[in-house]
């Protein structure tokens, strides 16, 4: 399985947060999407090794790498990405096998 971890850091958190994560749900349906998962930091304690400072973290479980490739080509992924890349400042990618 691959594990497809998103983060999420907006220009205007206030305005485009639920925007966002609308249309991160939107795109989690897509076929090869196997499950997923879409949040905002959690109110855990402060710690040095933990990082609250994204918006919104979106997690995509893929049975394959096949299938996220799908995922990555996908035009309603594709279109999310031209709808909203003018609303993060930055976006970081963890993806990994279990």
């Amino acid at each position: 399985m691959i594990v497809h971890q998103v983060f999420f850091w907006l220009n205007d958190p206030d305005s485009d947060l639920k925007t966002v994560m609308d249309g991160c749900r939107k795109i989690a349906q897509t076929k090869s999407v196997k499950d997923f998962k879409i949040g905002v930091p959690a109110g855990t304690s402060r710690r040095e090794v933990v990082d609250h400072s994204f918006h919104i973290s979106l997690t995509v479980y893929f049975d394959s790498i096949a299938d996220h490739d799908l995922y990555q080509s996908d035009p309603v992924h594709l279109q999310f990405v031209a709808d909203h890349k003018d609303k993060w400042s930055e976006v970081k990618v963890y993806d990994f096998e279990v």
